[in-house]
């Protein structure tokens, strides 16, 4: 609970919705509980607990629970009657998450514990037009809302996580250069005929970061940046616990960097393109560096492989190639490490976070990259961060949907001043 949440006012009405919120937290950290069990892990008195409980009940939030759902510490040693179990009800309501990028779209349904109870994906190479992409995300949503047996009304939120910049007032996606015709769409109110809920849009790598600190690499961690790398580069900050996005939601920019000797004109920013330090390290240029390499060293099985490769940004070819003992992948790979270090550099003499987690289709090259990533960093940061890759895989965007509207369903409904107003 912060203190934004707090109800403006002072009397019994406001202790009493404080105390409402005090036994829903420990509901919901300690799973299903007796009265006194709840007396002890809040501190309150048994009437205040029961009043809450009551209170709970009549808004739909707790429910009876069977006597073999109780926490194992509160079962122990006991004899005689037992006593009535509460839980919270987590199922009094569902949020929706996805992620739609230039390759998929991701959704996922979850419960108000965040447990992910459908999912469907769909490939998006194939959409050249952000309308298709548009439509696309409308079919995958009520998919795997009929999926989830979850009617559109039992929806209480949904955030959706999109490449490129985002208006934080409007949700309007203001520039997305790697899906042709997507900025300004209205995504939002297009979900809105399905969903009658708030549905928020965010750069997808800010929801990224979210879900590797709730449910990732990152739990134990307040100061954190995540990379994703693959056919673009993007960071998400988190700063002592809280997400940075800057005064125009465009922190973590990273694939912008000009890291060149001589800047010149490759190092132009221009909005429609793909930024500097992407064109160095991002997984076309992984692959192009490798086909001209393989080509110059009349190494044709190399140069095949990777032309395979190319119409589907798959850099993991080039890791391949070095497991089966390629001296020229081995190369490409400790340049490309390099080059990315020094953006890593910047970010860690800027931001001195604890950890870097890095995630997207690069990191599927696993420990290899970020071992030789590792070395050249080391050499480059006054403080070096511990380097990480992503516990949730191509998932980590959905599931970072997932926790946003959470946090949303719970400033509207859950805190201090929402509990006692009703739905």
């Amino acid at each position: 609970m912060t203190s934004e949440s707090v109800p403006v006012g002072t009397g019994p009405h406001v202790l009493r919705r404080i105390n409402v919120v005090t036994v829903l937290d420990a509901l919901r950290a300690g799973g299903p509980q007796r009265v006194a069990d709840l007396v002890t892990a809040t501190g309150l008195s048994r009437p205040a607990v029961t009043r809450a409980i009551e209170a709970l009940r009549a808004e739909g939030w707790a429910e009876d629970a069977d006597q073999g759902e109780e926490s194992g510490a509160g079962r122990e040693g006991r004899i005689g009657r037992p006593a009535a179990v509460v839980r919270f009800r987590s199922g009094a309501g569902h949020v929706l998450g996805a992620d739609v990028g230039p390759h998929k779209i991701l959704a996922m349904v979850a419960d108000l514990d965040g447990n992910v109870i459908a999912e469907r994906r769909h490939d998006t190479h194939r959409l050249r037009r952000g309308e298709d992409v548009l439509r696309a995300l409308l079919g995958i949503a009520t998919e795997v809302l009929a999926e989830a047996g979850v009617p559109a009304d039992e929806v209480l939120s949904a955030a959706i996580g999109s490449p490129g910049l985002v208006d934080p007032g409007t949700g309007t996606v203001t520039l997305a250069p790697s899906i042709p015709g997507w900025a300004s769409l209205p995504v939002a109110a297009e979900l809105r005929s399905l969903l009658a809920c708030p549905i928020a849009v965010h750069n997808d790598v800010n929801l990224a970061v979210l879900a590797e600190r709730w449910r990732g690499t990152a739990t134990a961690t307040e100061n954190l940046v995540f990379v994703q790398w693959g056919a673009r580069v993007g960071a998400g900050i988190m700063i002592d616990g809280r997400l940075l996005q800057g005064a125009n939601a465009a922190a973590g920019e990273i694939g912008f960097l000009d890291l060149a000797e001589q800047p010149g004109s490759d190092g132009v920013i221009t909005r429609d393109t793909m930024g500097p330090f992407e064109r160095q390290v991002g997984a076309s240029a992984i692959i192009e560096l490798a086909l001209a390499e393989a080509k110059g060293r009349g190494d044709t099985r190399l140069a095949e492989v990777m032309l395979r490769a190319r119409p589907h940004d798959d850099a993991a070819a080039l890791f391949d190639a070095a497991s089966a003992g390629s001296a020229i992948a081995e190369s490409i790979i400790d340049q490309i490490a390099a080059r990315f270090a020094r953006g890593l550099a910047t970010a860690c003499l800027l931001l001195d976070p604890e950890l870097i987690v890095i995630g997207g289709g690069v990191s599927r090259a696993g420990e290899r990259l970020l071992t030789v990533v590792e070395r050249h960093l080391r050499r480059r940061a006054l403080v070096r961060p511990r380097l990480a890759l992503s516990a949730l895989g191509d998932t980590a965007v959905a599931v970072g949907g997932i926790r946003s509207a959470l946090d949303d369903v719970d400033r509207r409904y859950l805190s201090p001043a929402a509990l006692g107003a009703g739905r």
